[in-house]
């Protein structure tokens, strides 16, 4: 396994850097996350594994969309939320654990059931998917992306609590505790 997200790793830095930063920033989140939960290193391995790679099904987006400064078309968006499934479709030959693929498929999945790609609600929801959303949001609004400026970490948190309509609610409050503790220390 490690190999091949040393692979998935080496494709995505050398398309978008900004992309590999956003993975492995995932990947160290989710790490901390796990440690918090109690999780075994064997789910640690995989929950971290499936944060490294949510996103490679961008690599199938055009650069013009992904890196658009500007609110995307209603088209455009609709292509963006094919990444999920296009990554869960790259991932498949290589007969991963389906916990690694449930993460690149559901991580935009929303706990009230307004996500994409499937529109799933609540606990049927995979969990490692639920967790990398909350992984995802966070990081990406404490990150500069083209399209927003970032908010600090204890805004970004702030935030997500206040909508935290998105979120597992029983994950979204130990994750808060981990980033309070971690990032705000």
């Amino acid at each position: 396994m490690k190999k091949i997200i040393q692979f998935v790793a080496g494709m995505v830095e050398g398309r978008d850097p900004a992309l590999a930063e956003h993975h492995d920033n995932l990947g160290e989140s989710a790490a901390l996350l796990a440690q918090h939960l109690g999780y075994s290193s064997r789910e640690t391995d995989l929950l971290c594994f499936g944060a490294r790679v949510h996103d490679v099904g961008k690599l199938s987006l055009s650069d013009h969309i992904l890196n658009k400064p500007a609110r995307l078309t209603a088209v455009e968006f609709s292509l963006v939320m094919e990444h999920p499934r296009l990554g869960r479709d790259l991932l498949a030959p290589l007969d991963l654990d389906p916990r690694i693929t449930e993460i690149v498929c559901f991580h935009h999945e929303n706990f009230d059931g307004s996500g994409y790609p499937e529109g799933l609600k609540g606990e049927a929801i995979p969990l490692f998917a639920r967790i990398v959303r909350i992984l995802d949001s966070f990081d990406a609004m404490t990150m500069d992306r083209p399209y927003h400026q970032s908010v600090s970490p204890d805004e970004a948190l702030r935030l997500m609590e206040n909508d935290a309509r998105c979120y597992d609610p029983a994950l979204l409050s130990p994750f808060c505790e981990v980033m309070r503790r971690s990032c705000l220390a």
